[in-house]
């Protein structure tokens, strides 16, 4: 009970997905037993380490990869278990911790990456999260994108999304279509439509099947 002049307490409110029942063993990410470990980054790169140095060089970014990415699974460690840190672009705190998760395999070195590809879906397989994939960019590099991240709770709810194509018989568009429709968990376009009424309608009937 308050006393004096004190303000009853509100409890805050959930995060967001925070009740999603898991369907498939939750793994507890404080627990980094295992986590990759190495020489620390060198203090002053520009200073101890010789321009000529490329293996020097290239052992200090792996070690500055390496922190980062380590840096980032233990941040959804903390996550997980306060419930805190969603950012304004997350839809909720498992999206939170999935990012933090694809951001701590992103940035980590190929040896240190199956530890951090292994507790990323390892938690996404205890919520069903989809919304996300593994790729490789046109650098050749290893990479996630993380879209609007849905739980089995939601179904196909929120997986696609429309585009608008450059006007028709126009040199980017010669064909009869002005719209598309994009599947979030492969970022590829899925179906084409001559308007954005039929690719909502598309979308509608896709996502309640």
């Amino acid at each position: 009970m308050p006393h004096g002049n004190s303000a009853p307490q509100t409890p805050a409110p959930a995060a967001p997905h925070a009740d999603v029942p898991p369907i498939a063993p939750v793994p507890d990410l404080s627990d980094v037993t295992g986590m990759p470990e190495g020489p620390a980054p060198v203090t002053d790169p520009l200073r101890n380490i010789d321009p000529w140095d490329g293996a020097g060089m290239t052992a200090h970014l792996i070690a500055c990869a390496r922190r980062a990415a380590n840096g980032a699974a233990q941040r959804a460690g903390r996550m997980q278990a306060t419930g805190k840190g969603m950012r304004e672009w997350h839809t909720s705190i498992h999206a939170a911790v999935l990012s933090t998760l694809a951001a701590a395999e992103q940035n980590a070195p190929e040896p240190d990456r199956p530890w951090h590809a292994a507790r990323l879906d390892a938690y996404a397989a205890a919520y069903g999260l989809r919304g996300w994939y593994r790729y490789t960019d046109f650098r050749g590099k290893h990479a996630i994108q993380v879209n609007r991240i849905r739980t089995h709770l939601d179904g196909n709810h929120g997986r696609y999304y429309t585009t608008r194509h450059a006007p028709r018989g126009s040199v980017m568009n010669s064909g009869p279509y002005s719209h598309g429709v994009v599947d979030r968990d492969t970022q590829r376009q899925v179906y084409e439509a001559v308007s954005a009424r039929i690719a909502l309608q598309w979308i509608q009937e896709h996502e309640a099947a």
